[in-house]
């Protein structure tokens, strides 16, 4: 088991460089461009990693792999705009879990997730073949407010899977806040406050600001670290759900002129028209519905469909392990009210525009990268399974640890199963 288990990793990898000249024609799909309009009976031409060609009636290449795509539909892969994809194994054990640090660690901002990010993850090849392509790779926060710097990546399992670094930084707030700063939010905001103006003043003059008498709580690496979050060039991920939390970030982007991103956001609703004056995206799960704590006793399944309606950019996320039910999400929100439309935005295009990469990925155009998925039905029902996933043009083995234990233990009757496991008479 674990030999073929390596071995389907090895091979991922291996062939991802193989296919870079090659041609592949999709032809005859429903095609969601989630740019401009579906495509009936539409083809993709990929060359060279690409999109070359899309439209409906094109012929394809002398030479190309063609697929017949008739009756299926096309998509760009999915994005999942935040997990811990490649930094956690397996949460429980410490060694194989990379997502935050212990208590009590000097350094938060500091952090990076590229430092850490493990393409040959378990959990990688499973999340690819439900559909998922790309994923921001995020630490979480220790006992500090801040985690560290995420990273956009692809989910081919090459040992370069890195597509953008130090994509956003991650900061959490709300009681989650308060319970590292003083166990109240004024502690937390204050905080906050104190290290943008820390990181502020460091950048203004570095030289000047290490020569000073300094409070030695600020990391020289964790100040340098929060530069391009001043700079409002980098995303600064805030994990908060309540409307008044909300409405604090708001007030925080509008002082320090932030590039800010809410992350939970089950109470968004409430502020949807404050979101949208403020310009800030929005992750939320697509099944937050009953309180779990009191600042989310507003959450409600209509979260998505009234953020939209309002002219909320939203996104959407779940368990790392299962990054990829972001679909059922979705779907789960379209039943609550969400167009279609917005919903495939949202698990595609969107989480690319948040962090800058919307001009190469996130939607199905000429001379973007070729992120395809060939879906067997509606990409939003549960039942429905990718037949071919393209991570930069080139198709990706679908098998994973769990259909292989699937297909192991099928067969119980079989005598090299562990004992427990063999079929009775």
């Amino acid at each position: 088991m674990k030999k073929t288990l390596i071995s389907l990793l090895a091979s991922s990898a291996a062939v991802f460089s193989a296919a870079l000249a090659q041609t592949t024609a999709i032809m005859d799909a429903r095609v969601h461009t989630i740019a401009g309009d579906v495509i009936e009976n539409g083809d993709i031409i990929i060359r060279d990693g690409r999109i070359a060609e899309i439209g409906a009636d094109l012929t394809a290449p002398a030479g190309a792999t063609v697929i017949d795509a008739t009756g299926k539909i096309v998509t760009p892969g999915l994005f999942v705009p935040y997990s811990q994809i490649g930094l956690v194994e397996i949460g429980s054990q410490k060694e194989t879990n990379d997502s935050r640090p212990a208590e009590g660690f000097p350094l938060s901002a500091a952090l990076n997730t590229i430092d850490a990010f493990n393409p040959s993850s378990v959990v990688i090849p499973v999340n690819r073949a439900e559909g998922v392509t790309r994923a921001l790779s995020a630490p979480s926060a220790g006992d500090k407010l801040f985690g560290g710097r995420a990273a956009v990546v692809d989910l081919s399992g090459r040992a370069n899977s890195i597509t953008k670094a130090e994509a956003a930084q991650v900061a959490v707030m709300g009681y989650g806040g308060a319970a590292r700063a003083g166990d109240t939010r004024m502690g937390a905001w204050a905080v906050l406050r104190e290290y943008l103006d820390e990181a502020r003043s460091y950048h203004a003059n570095p030289n000047e600001y290490t020569r000073r008498p300094r409070n030695e709580r600020f990391a020289l690496s964790d100040l340098k670290a929060l530069g391009a979050v001043i700079d409002g060039q980098q995303p600064l991920i805030v994990q908060v759900n309540s409307a008044n939390d909300i409405r604090s970030v708001i007030r925080l982007k509008n002082t320090y002129r932030l590039n800010i991103v809410i992350l939970g956001g089950t109470e968004a609703w409430r502020v949807a028209d404050e979101l949208v004056s403020a310009n800030i995206p929005v992750i939320i799960s697509g099944l937050a519905n009953l309180p779990r704590q009191f600042e989310d006793i507003d959450s409600t399944l209509k979260n998505a469909a009234r953020l939209h309606r309002a002219g909320v950019k939203l996104a959407f996320v779940s368990d790392t392990h299962k990054a990829h039910l972001i679909r059922q999400h979705a779907g789960n929100a379209v039943a609550e009210g969400l167009p279609m439309a917005a919903a495939l935005r949202a698990i595609t295009l969107t989480p690319a525009e948040i962090y800058g990469v919307d001009s190469q990925l996130g939607s199905l155009e000429v001379g973007k990268i070729a992120d395809v998925v060939i879906w067997d039905g509606d990409p939003l029902e549960v039942t429905t399974q990718p037949e071919a996933v393209f991570i930069a043009g080139q198709q990706q083995g679908l098998n994973n640890r769990q259909k292989m234990l699937v297909e192991r233990y099928r067969d119980l009757t079989r005598g090299d199963l562990p004992f427990a496991y063999r079929g009775g008479e």
